[in-house]
């Protein structure tokens, strides 16, 4: 399989940037399986691709994401079943992208709703329009108790009182409410949105990709430790993994210069 046959998922990789359009803008980019294989198979890719630095996902058209298709979400098409190692599932998707050693980045304009939203909160960092709107519907208004992650992603982000009132009143938020809640890392304005995605996936995929990575996993995985678990686990990692870019960032200090780093 290679990016030619993605159906639902538009692929652009470029200094160092893979973006990742969610591409159904005629049902406004609800998830389909064969959403969540391509972008499955596309993370998997990327994990082992060192000319990707960081990732990018946004949705084609008016917004990012309304959530899964209740319409139908279809079949996983022949041919994924063999490349992916494990069922297209969120909870796969999420675990992929918290997992992977690169930076992602959610650029949600227009609307995130529901496990759109979970989709963007698996991300590492979120970038909102000013005027986006970020809402989690599913209880009050579908009678769902939703299993696909917000009942642990937003108390994390916005602590127990507004997660309450986010899951299970509905209350919806602007991109620049989302930000100033901690739900979202940064707003801009909409002319600008665009422009302030860009500058930060420059940014990241210019950074120590492998110090990154090494970060992410340290972050993720104390989560739910003690500190003497968390130590425990952390002190070996810098044993386990090899950052060459180390080197590169103490040698700009002591040269009073700009690092290079390779992402290596």
């Amino acid at each position: 399989m290679d990016t030619s046959q993605l159906q639902q998922i538009l692929h652009h990789q470029a200094d160092g940037v893979l973006t990742l359009s969610l591409n159904r803008p005629e049902k406004r980019n609800a998830i389909t399986t064969r959403m969540i294989g391509e972008l499955l198979w596309s993370l998997e890719q990327c994990a082992a691709d060192d000319a990707v630095r960081a990732v990018v996902i946004r949705g084609a058209g008016k917004g990012f994401c309304p959530g899964d298709d209740l319409g139908g979400m279809g079949d996983l098409p022949a041919g994924f079943a063999d490349i992916l190692q494990h069922a297209p599932t969120h909870a796969s998707l999420q675990a992929c992208l918290r997992e992977l050693g690169k930076p992602t980045i959610a650029a949600i304009h227009g609307y995130a709703f529901g496990v759109g939203l979970d989709l963007a909160m698996a991300c590492d960092f979120r970038v909102a329009e000013d005027d986006a709107r970020l809402q989690d519907q599913r209880v009050m208004e579908r009678g769902m108790h939703a299993l696909t992650g917000c009942a642990w992603f937003q108390p994390r982000a916005l602590g127990i009182t507004r997660a309450m009132e986010f899951l299970i009143l509905g209350q919806p938020y602007t991109g620049r409410e989302a930000a100033d809640a901690g739900m979202v890392t940064f707003h801009a304005d909409a002319n600008r949105f665009d422009t302030a995605v860009q500058e930060l996936a420059l940014k990241l995929a210019s950074a120590p990709t492998k110090a990154i990575g090494l970060m992410k996993r340290q972050i993720y995985t104390g989560l739910n430790m003690s500190h003497q678990e968390f130590m425990e686990f952390a002190t070996p990692l810098a044993q386990e993994v090899q950052i060459k870019d180390r080197a590169e960032g103490i040698n700009a200090f002591l040269e009073k210069r700009p690092a290079k780093f390779t992402g290596q």
